[in-house]
């Protein structure tokens, strides 16, 4: 996943490898990989870490035989991986799952990648020793999608990456072509689940009533049913007053969360939520949705509203563009929630994770 834009999980990834190597305590970590190179150009990682090319790159001859043979060749204790398991490996086996919303929302997945995932992660959590769920959201989702007993399921966490910290001017980032202040940034990708739809419903609803005299930013990477979202953009006639980016680098995603002036996030689904946490890490007020996960993460640091209507996503949002009050109450929040979320825990608690599987060194034979 690393170095291909993948947005959250990728973001687990490499925070998760700097929060253990932090901390690496008496082991030593293999990070099977079948690009060294972008891993490397990511993450400085310290000599209890090593990089170890897996072919083919391909992954679905990767996952089933080029793990297993590295894996044997490095004589591994234990395999960490994300969503999906090698179907047999020679020692026991973590994976962890970011969500579940293949199953409610398939229509930004490709047709092969609905079938790989509807089919191989039930078989992965059944053949790892512990399931690592990012919320307890995913986690009641595992047991009641996939009768996953609760006792093999571990709770760990997100956070911001360090990244995200508020900014002065100076130290900012451009922002992309033809964005200009002041703006309603909303981040996620474009497919139906982050509810981009209606968030349009709800910022011509302020623009007509003159509320707000700004644009709309969208950043995320484009998905299969994206069109839509531009259908819908061009009949509202809103193109000169919404930009999508698309893909944004970290830094100018910070500079997009420091200087919004509000941050939207009306998701239907999340398995974390994690750009709100990213939001709040800058400084920027957050309006979100009280589904899911959101609420588990936002805490009372965010407006939470019903995804499903568009008046009560105007009025929060609104709300907070009109009262500069209000806006630095969820702003002082907001940095004081993400303070609560760390990598090191995450790491801390994963390790746990793997020290109940197997022994600590110095009791091996």
């Amino acid at each position: 996943m690393v170095g291909h834009r993948e947005t959250g999980n990728e973001s687990y990834v490499v925070n998760l490898l700097r929060g253990l190597a932090d901390n690496p305590g008496a082991d030593s970590f293999h990070v099977l990989t079948p690009h060294p190179n972008l891993v490397a150009a990511e993450i400085e990682l310290p000599s209890q870490f090593r990089l170890v090319r897996v072919w083919p790159a391909m992954s679905a001859l990767r996952i089933p035989f080029g793990i297993p043979a590295a894996l044997s060749q490095q004589k591994s204790d234990l395999l960490h991986a994300t969503y999906i398991l090698p179907p047999r490996a020679p020692c026991p086996m973590v994976v962890t799952v970011h969500d579940l919303s293949f199953i409610p929302f398939p229509q930004a997945l490709t047709p092969r990648a609905r079938v790989i995932l509807r089919w191989l992660v039930p078989i992965s959590v059944r053949a790892a020793k512990r399931v690592i769920a990012i919320s307890e959201f995913t986690r009641q989702d595992l047991i009641r999608y996939f009768d996953v007993p609760p006792s093999k399921i571990r709770v760990t966490h997100l956070a911001a990456d360090p990244t995200y910290a508020p900014s002065g001017t100076d130290e900012a980032a451009p922002l992309p072509p033809g964005v200009r202040e002041p703006f309603i940034l909303a981040v996620g990708n474009l497919e139906p689940r982050k509810n981009l739809s209606r968030l349009m419903d709800a910022f011509l609803f302020l623009v007509r009533n003159g509320r707000f005299d700004g644009q709309l930013v969208l950043v995320g990477n484009r998905r299969n049913s994206a069109h839509q979202l531009f259908q819908q953009l061009r009949k509202l006639g809103l193109e000169s007053r919404v930009v999508v980016t698309g893909y944004v680098a970290k830094t100018q995603l910070r500079s997009l969360y420091n200087r919004a002036a509000v941050f939207a996030f009306p998701s239907f689904y999340e398995g974390f939520g994690l750009p709100t946490l990213e939001a709040m890490a800058c400084g920027c007020p957050v309006v979100t949705s009280n589904a899911t996960a959101i609420p588990e993460v936002v805490g009372e640091a965010a407006i939470k509203v019903d995804p499903a209507s568009t008046e009560k996503l105007a009025e929060a949002i609104d709300a907070v563009i009109g009262r500069p009050e209000l806006a630095r109450e969820l702003r002082e929040k907001g940095l004081h929630r993400a303070r609560l979320f760390s990598w090191r825990q995450t790491a801390d608690q994963t390790r746990r994770v793997y020290e109940e599987i197997i022994e600590p060194v110095g009791k091996r034979r």
